[in-house]
């Protein structure tokens, strides 16, 4: 496994508190460029590492950018990466005060047959035994234990079957279009599927919004019984600067899984990678390092704009009482560029009129690499903007037709 572990290079190719934006009539674009020659660089990707895995996603979980794909959306058993989803449910009780971590999980008749079953990732749960659901949530984390998934299932979801319902409808909330589940474990069956883009997209989810979860995924171990301790299936672990997460995954019919996330000087990054090779167990952990060693040392992420930013420039309002108003970035523009690579950040407004309130959307702005879109983010009021009364509308259109004759004069 490579050790070249690059520090992520701070950005100093833009500054906006020095920028002048120059923001041009309503729906003309304006531009703040990055560099003398921004405009003439053209995006060339780094060349990707060489891995085995037959789908891959490589994305910045801070903008949801892809870095490197291959054969992303194609269907592919998920195996175990399928617990991602249910760890996703057991959290959103959680948030809705439905369950509760100490409340103790019974051992379901669906789960002792999981149990029970030979050649299965297991905790050998026993009805007699009491386990919290934090304790059962580690199980399911460190071990991806398949009869701890399913008790945790039957708990949060009343059965399995309405439980799968609330994964499938979890997944059409989050728009992923190649996922269908027809269990919590992820043990093969039909019509059971997923891709590395659906999986990436997950993974985020999960780390902007439980980020908790993560305390979980990052054990390098956990007991079950007294004397009992097994390691996590995860061998990044430990093994490469910044990786707390997330989810390993094997069966026959999927080969080696893995949603892998690290953080790096600020940068988190989720890489996966489904249908690697069978034949090295440890592959899809070569792979994964590699496409991690691709992200943080290949690539320089920026934020050319704050959140909440206000822009040194105003906005014209038809038929407002202030007749311009200032605007802001409604959140941070993060984007990911090839080391050395400079951009343009462009403004298109959209034709406003009032009345206007505080973050409604009057534009986007774009930071563009030649002719290629990197990332954008939504520009918004910043204060209010109400009508002008009829009198003053009135004068102003008396003296924008006058102006006009004079220009034709």
């Amino acid at each position: 496994m490579t050790k070249r572990y690059a520090k992520v290079v701070q950005w100093t190719g833009l500054s906006t508190a020095a920028a002048v934006l120059l923001l041009s009539s309503m729906g003309a674009p304006t531009a703040l460029a990055a560099g003398s020659d921004a405009s003439a660089q053209t995006l060339t990707m780094p060349t990707p590492p060489s891995t085995q895995a037959l789908s891959i996603v490589l994305m910045d979980a801070d903008n949801g950018q892809i870095l490197y794909e291959k054969d992303a959306n194609e269907r592919r058993a998920p195996a175990s990466t399928t617990k991602l989803m249910t760890m996703l449910l057991v959290m959103k009780a959680l948030k809705e005060h439905k369950v509760s971590w100490d409340e103790e999980v019974p051992v379901t008749p669906d789960a002792y047959k999981i149990a029970t079953m030979p050649d299965v990732s297991d905790a050998y749960l026993d009805p007699k035994e009491h386990f919290t659901l934090q304790e059962m949530m580690k199980f399911i984390a460190v071990l991806s234990a398949n009869d701890a998934t399913v008790a945790v299932a039957d708990l949060v979801g009343g059965d399995q079957q309405s439980f799968v319902a609330q994964m499938n409808q979890e997944a059409k909330t989050l728009g992923l279009t190649n996922t269908h589940y027809m269990n919590s474990d992820g043990l093969p069956e039909n019509n059971h599927y997923t891709s590395a883009r659906d999986l990436a997209t997950l993974g985020r989810y999960l780390v902007e919004n439980y980020p908790e979860l993560l305390q979980y995924t990052s054990m390098k171990q956990v007991t079950v019984r007294s004397g009992n301790t097994w390691p996590n299936t995860d061998e990044l672990l430990g093994n490469y600067p910044g990786v707390d997460g997330l989810k390993t995954g094997y069966t026959s019919d999927a080969g080696y899984c893995y949603v892998g996330t690290a953080e790096q000087n600020g940068v988190r990054i989720i890489s996966v990678v489904m249908g690697d090779t069978k034949t090295n167990i440890h592959q899809r952990f070569l792979d994964t390092a590699k496409l991690f060693d691709y992200g943080f040392h290949d690539f320089t992420e920026s934020k050319p704009l704050q959140s909440g930013e206000t822009l040194p420039q105003t906005v014209t309002v038809k038929s407002g009482k202030a007749t311009s108003i200032p605007i802001k970035a409604a959140n941070s523009l993060i984007v990911d560029l090839p080391n050395g690579t400079k951009g343009t950040v462009k403004v298109v407004t959209t034709p406003v009129f009032a009345p206007v309130k505080q973050g409604d959307k009057v534009g986007t702005a774009e930071y563009v690499v030649g002719n290629q879109v990197v990332g954008s983010t939504d520009l918004v009021a910043a204060t209010d903007d109400p009508q002008a009364n009829w009198f003053v509308r009135l004068l102003r259109g008396i003296g924008h037709w006058f102006t006009s004759l004079l220009h034709k004069l």
